[in-house]
């Protein structure tokens, strides 16, 4: 036993071995517990585990490989698989080592330590904003936030592959994920997609206002299933969609409904901070932005030309044809408009970045929406980088 406990060991050496938290899909609770009585040296539960677990999802390449391994163990040999097929373009049980490592590290480690924390970069949910998706890139995780009056509150949780080549997408085909704030834009079903695009795909809006302005290329990202013969991709697999394995992606459209706009904040560096410090810029941003509003409502030029100070994004802006002009709203309505809903994002990728969805009320029928990028300069003053016309269905 002792080659096949070494490598896991020093792949894991770092986790803790605690009780695994039941995640609402049955397959990681099953995969990572029969991990977990591998670690325990116990070599018959963990045989029992595993062959429960390979007879139940037949597709898991995990599972096998786990298998495979112990019973090579068992039998006194070094467990040839640990070896790289150089037959195959990728070492494919890298890949999978690498995909229990994340799972294992996630449940123990990760969730752990982020009780009572908040990601930074949810802001502030809309009143109309029912579900919101947080992609946390360095834990290969889409995690699912119920709008809790403003406050995210988790749902659940999901294993998510990115790019073969990473994340921070610049152009088509490279085959990487953006990060950035996105929305998703529908619903497709599989039967009217590839196979390996498994149960359905959400596309998103990438490229979005942003994404044009720097002359990102590209479309067709997407959150989606995952082809026949497997369960889940390794944690890099995909041109640069979300994917999520059949049952996941399932149980998320099933969350998700017919919400509409839901928001995909897909993040590279995730900060998570304490409600008291995601309350305090929250309120920080807020401030500013009833500033600005009644800024516009008085015709206040001297506090607009301040807030609307030039950045780096407005020399790129001036060359992007397809700016809307928001401000025309105030034209004759001023003094009637009501200021009656706002959601707040910290834009990932993008230093001081935040985007403010405000939706502006005339009467009891009209709503007209304003999408604001701000920034925050180092000197500690806001200014709108950037200002856009949000669509009806957005």
């Amino acid at each position: 036993m002792k080659p096949f406990l070494c490598l896991f060991i020093s792949l894991l050496a770092t986790f803790p071995i605690t009780g695994y938290s039941a995640n609402s899909e049955s397959y990681e609770r099953d995969l990572l517990g029969a991990l977990e009585s591998l670690l325990a040296h116990d070599q018959g539960n963990t045989a029992a585990k595993l062959e429960t677990l390979t007879q139940s999802y037949p597709n898991s390449r995990s599972g096998y490989l786990l298998y495979a391994d112990l019973l090579a163990a068992r039998g006194g040999l070094t467990p040839a698989i640990s070896q790289a097929m150089g037959h195959l373009e990728r070492d494919v049980v890298s890949e999978l080592r690498e995909q229990l490592s994340i799972r294992w590290h996630y449940w123990h480690t990760i969730r752990a330590a982020r009780q009572d924390l908040w990601p930074a970069a949810l802001l502030q949910l809309s009143g109309q904003q029912k579900i919101a998706l947080y992609m946390d890139i360095p834990a290969a995780r889409l995690i699912v936030y119920e709008n809790d009056g403003g406050q995210p509150r988790e749902v659940n949780s999901f294993y998510a592959s990115i790019g073969i080549a990473g994340f921070e997408k610049r152009q088509e085909g490279d085959q990487k994920t953006p990060v950035g704030v996105y929305r998703i834009t529908g619903f497709i079903p599989g039967r009217k997609l590839h196979e390996r695009y498994g149960s359905g795909a959400l596309p998103i809006d990438y490229p979005n206002e942003l994404d044009q302005i720097y002359e990102r290329t590209g479309d067709g990202i997407w959150v989606h299933g995952t082809e026949p013969g497997f369960i889940n991709r390794a944690p890099r697999a995909s041109d640069g969609c979300l994917s999520l394995a059949n049952s996941d992606f399932l149980a998320l459209y099933h969350i998700i409904g017919d919400a509409p706009s839901v928001p995909v904040v897909i993040d590279s560096a995730p900060e998570w901070i304490a409600p008291h410090e995601l309350l305090r810029r929250r309120e920080q941003l807020s401030r500013t932005i009833k500033r600005w509003f009644k800024a516009r409502i008085e015709s206040d030029t001297p506090t607009l030309d301040r807030l609307y100070s030039r950045s780096r994004y407005s020399d790129e802006l001036e060359r992007h044809d397809s700016q809307a002009q928001p401000s025309s709203v105030f034209t004759g309505l001023a003094g009637d408009l009501r200021l009656e809903d706002t959601q707040l994002l910290t834009y990932p990728g993008e230093e001081r970045l935040y985007v403010a969805d405000l939706w502006l009320t005339h009467g009891p029928q009209t709503k007209l929406g304003i999408r604001q990028y701000w920034h925050r300069t180092t000197e500690n003053e806001w200014q709108i980088a950037m200002e856009f016309s949000i669509p009806p269905n957005r």
